[in-house]
C-alpha cells in the first residue's frame, strides 16, 4: 500500500519550479508555497555545456530533492517538468511581484504557485523529536537482539533481518513482521519514523520473540525488488515463518504473522499456506480488491489535501475505468491496449496531464500493480481458521476503515476468534492525527500511538501462551 501512498504523497507534496527575473541567468534558489501549506525550494544550475539542470524539494519533510527533467525559459515565461512525479509548472514573470506566477498541474489537479528568488536555501524545519524511536536507540534494552539471515530457497533469495529475544530461557512465542508496499528495510521507515523498530520493541518487552527483515533486493537482502509482486513477498514471509519454526528459542505452536498495509494482505495469505502460523494481525490491511482500494485511496488523499470535489469525482470515475481495463484484460497486451485508450480519453478531457499520460500505461500494467489490482483479500481471509486481529485507524486515508473493515468482517464470518476494530483518531501509521493526510506523518512526533501498541501486544499475549512482560514499554 505504501507504494501508492508514496506516489500519491509525492503528487501532493511536490510543487512547481521557477526561473530568474533575468532570462539570461536563471541559476540559483527559488521558493514558493503550494496549497498554502507546502514549502518548496527550487535549485537551478548550469552545467559546463550551458544546459540548465535543477531540482525541486519539499522542505517540510525528509524526502529530499526531486530532479527536474526539463527546464524551458524565455524572458517572459517558464516551464518546468518533473517526470518522476508526472508534474508540470507553467508560469509568467510578474514584474510587480518579482515572481514567477503560474500553476502546478498533476493528475488533472491544478494549483496556483508563485516562486520568488531566495539568496540561500531557506532553513529546513527542525526535526520533530521521535521519543519512541530515540528511547529504543538510546537503550539500554532489557532484551537481546542479533542480526540474522535466512533463505527463501524457492526464490533463491537470502533475506537479512533482526531478531529480538526476550530475556530468560525459551522457547518463546514468536512473530514475523511483514512491511507494507515500498522498498522497506526491517524497520519499515516511513516519514522518518521507524515503525517496526517500535512495534518489535513493544512486543519483545511483552515476552514475544520478533523477526523483522529487509525486503528482497533492499538493505542487506538479496533478490530483485523491482520485479517482485505481492505473491513474491508472501513467499518471503512464509520462508521467515518456516525459519522461525526451526529455531530452538521459538515455541513452534505459537508463531504469528503481523502485517502492516500490504503486509496485512500478505499475513492471511501466509496463514493459509503455512500450518506453522497460529495467529494473524492485520494492521491497516485491505479488505477489498486492489482496484477498489486504490480508487478510494487516491480520492481520500486528494480531498484531505484540498483538491476540489468536482475534480476528485472526475478523477475517481477515470481511475475506475482505468483499473477495470487492467482487471478485465486476459493478458498484459490486452491490458495495455485498454489502458492506452482510457488514458487517451482522459487526456482529451483534461482529466490528466500529458506527463502522467505518458507514464500511466506502464505503471498500471506492470507486474506488481497488475497483480495487486486483481487481488481480493477476502479469498485468503475466508480460508483462515486461526485467530485474527484486524485494526484500522479511523483517519486512515490509504486503507479507509469504513471501506475495508466491513469487508474483513464479512470474510472472517466463519472464524470464531476474529477481532476487527476501528481505532479512533489514528492514521495509516497508527499515529494520533488530525486529518490523516500523508503530509502530517513527518510532523507528528509519535511513531505509534500507545493505544495501538497496547491493543496489539495485549491481544498477541492472549494468543501466545505464557508470554510474560519483561519491562515497561518505552512508549511515552
Amino acid at each position: 500500500m505504501q507504494k501508492l501512498v508514496a506516489r500519491m504523497l509525492a503528487v501532493l507534496i511536490i510543487g512547481g519550479a521557477g526561473f530568474s527575473a533575468h532570462a539570461q541567468e536563471v541559476t540559483g534558489y527559488w521558493k514558493g508555497v503550494l496549497n498554502d501549506r507546502i514549502h518548496l525550494l527550487v535549485h537551478l544550475t548550469k552545467n559546463p555545456a550551458g544546459k540548465y539542470e535543477g531540482s525541486i524539494e519539499n522542505t517540510d519533510n525528509e524526502s529530499g530533492p526531486v530532479p527536474l527533467s526539463a527546464i524551458f525559459a524565455t524572458s517572459r515565461s517558464l516551464q518546468l517538468q518533473a517526470n518522476q512525479v508526472g508534474g508540470r509548472f507553467e508560469g509568467k514573470w510578474d514584474e510587480k511581484q518579482h515572481a514567477w506566477t503560474g500553476k502546478w498541474s498533476m493528475q488533472g489537479q491544478t494549483l496556483p504557485l508563485s516562486l520568488t528568488r531566495t539568496d540561500a536555501p531557506p532553513p529546513k524545519p527542525k526535526d520533530v523529536p521521535k521519543p519512541q524511536d530515540e528511547a529504543i536507540t538510546r537503550g539500554p534494552l532489557p532484551y537481546r537482539q542479533r542480526d540474522v539471515n535466512f533463505e527463501n530457497r524457492a526464490a533463491h533469495v537470502r533475506l537479512a533481518g533482526t531478531l529480538t529475544l526476550p530475556p530468560g530461557k525459551g522457547p518463546f512465542p514468536a512473530v514475523v513482521l511483514v512491511s507494507g508496499t515500498g522498498a522497506n528495510t526491517r524497520d519499515e521507515v516511513s516519514a522518518g519514523h521507524k515503525i517496526f523498530l517500535v512495534l518489535a520493541d513493544a512486543l519483545t518487552r511483552k515476552g514475544v520473540l520478533v523477526l523483522r527483515y529487509d525486503k528482497r533486493g533492499v538493505g542487506n537482502s538479496t533478490g530483485n525488488y523491482s520485479d517482485a509482486t505481492t505473491a513474491d513477498f508472501a513467499s518471503d514471509a512464509k520462508a521467515a515463518v518456516d525459519w522461525l519454526a526451526a529455531l530452538p528459542d521459538v515455541d513452534p505452536r505459537h508463531i504469528g504473522v503481523i502485517g502492516h498495509s500490504e503486509g496485512g494482505v500478505i499475513a492471511p495469505m501466509v496463514a493459509v499456506a503455512d500450518k506453522n502460523v497460529a495467529f494473524v494481525v492485520m494492521l491497516a490491511g485491505p479488505g477489498v480488491r486492489g482496484d477498489k482500494l486504490f480508487v478510494e485511496q487516491a480520492a481520500g488523499v486528494a480531498l484531505a489535501s484540498g483538491a476540489p470535489l468536482a475534480y476528485v469525482e472526475k478523477r475517481r470515475a477515470f481511475d475506475q475505468t482505468l483499473y477495470s481495463a487492467v482487471v478485465n484484460a486476459p493478458d498484459r497486451e490486452a491490458a495495455m491496449r485498454g489502458v492506452q485508450a482510457v488514458v487517451a480519453r482522459g487526456l482529451a478531457e483534461k482529466i490528466i496531464e500529458p506527463q502522467e499520460a505518458e507514464n500511466l500505461p506502464n505503471q498500471v500494467t506492470g507486474p506488481w500493480m497488475s497483480q495487486f489490482l486483481k487481488l481480493d483479500p477476502g479469498i485468503a481471509l475466508g480460508k483462515i481458521h486461526v485467530p485474527v486481529l484486524a485494526l484500522n485507524g479511523s483517519l486512515d486515508l490509504a486503507v479507509p476503515a469504513k471501506l475495508n473493515l466491513p469487508a474483513i468482517r464479512r470474510a472472517l464470518k466463519q472464524d470464531h476468534d476474529a477481532t476487527v476494530l476501528e481505532l479512533p483518531g489514528l492514521n495509516h501509521l497508527f499515529q494520533t492525527a488530525k486529518t490523516g493526510a500523508p503530509s502530517e506523518f513527518a510532523r507528528i512526533g509519535e511513531t505509534m500511538a500507545p493505544s495501538a501498541l497496547s491493543t496489539i501486544t495485549d491481544w498477541v499475549q492472549r494468543h501466545s501462551g505464557p508470554a510474560k512482560t519483561v519491562a515497561v514499554s518505552t512508549a511515552p
